[in-house]
């Protein structure tokens, strides 16, 4: 437009000067020409300044475009960062859930154990219930917490409070197997004691009880390895004690009927 408005300024000049056909040339004054050519350099200035400011107003557009999209993905961005947030406390919680579950229903096993003492019952009972109130109580923290660094920290809390779930499941174990394996040295021990007064008695009546008395006194050894395997918490081995104890006890009580 600038190059349209100069090529037409020679012409534009020529009229002023040529005039009308009922003007004469003499009439054009240097007035008319300078307003003439002031008014062309106003209408170039216009036509400039128009064209700058549509310029300027496209790269406003396009700047707010960009802005726009910028603030878009920066919006998308947090929004998914939240998500995932709200999914990992989702998924800790259920995990935690799954732990009181499995907690309660521990306890509620041991109450219905039949070869345990009530002491042990109420030691193992409160050792759950324990362990339920720090999962409560980090159950609390995930629902308050806020920010990925607070939820992953919650995280590894959790992982170490699973750890010491199997320590306490370990340790119950251990303590019914204990348990019942005591009682099963104390019932051998019982055994142990019948015999020996059997062949007691045996001995009294003048038979020979040389080798009864030696297969009662290997007897009597393996029931002491196995009190020593339980506390070792070796109950596979205190078991298989128990065993040869009873089946020496059984041969005794056939070689007494040939005496």
């Amino acid at each position: 437009m600038k190059k349209l408005l100069l090529s037409f300024l020679p012409i534009f000049v020529a009229f002023v000067f040529v005039g009308s056909p009922s003007v004469g040339v003499a009439q054009t004054t240097d007035g008319d020409f300078q307003n003439a050519l002031n008014q062309l350099r106003a209408e170039r200035q216009a036509f400039k300044d128009a064209h700058d400011e549509e310029r300027n107003q496209v790269a406003e557009e396009r700047g707010a475009t960009a802005q726009a999209r910028r603030e878009a993905a920066k919006q998308k961005q947090e929004e998914a960062r939240q998500k995932m947030e709200t999914k990992r406390k989702e998924i800790l919680l259920k995990l935690v859930d799954i732990q009181i579950k499995w907690m309660e229903r521990t306890k509620e096993r041991i109450q219905r154990m039949p070869n345990i003492t009530d002491e042990l019952k109420t030691q193992l009972a409160n050792a759950v219930d324990t362990a339920i109130q720090n999962l409560n109580a980090e159950k609390a923290k995930i629902e308050a917490a806020s920010g990925r660094d607070a939820i992953k920290t919650l995280a590894k809390e959790i992982r170490d409070l699973f750890k010491s779930k199997r320590e306490l499941v370990k340790s119950i174990v251990d303590a019914i197997h204990a348990s019942r394996a005591n009682d099963a040295v104390v019932k051998a021990e019982e055994r142990a004691a019948a015999v020996g007064a059997k062949v007691g008695e045996l001995k009294v009546q003048g038979k020979n009880t040389t080798e009864v008395e030696s297969d009662l006194k290997d007897a009597e050894e393996d029931v002491d390895a196995a009190r020593v395997a339980i506390g070792r918490k070796a109950f596979k081995e205190a078991n298989e004690d128990l065993k040869g104890a009873y089946q020496k006890f059984r041969n005794i009580a056939q070689k007494a009927k040939g005496l």
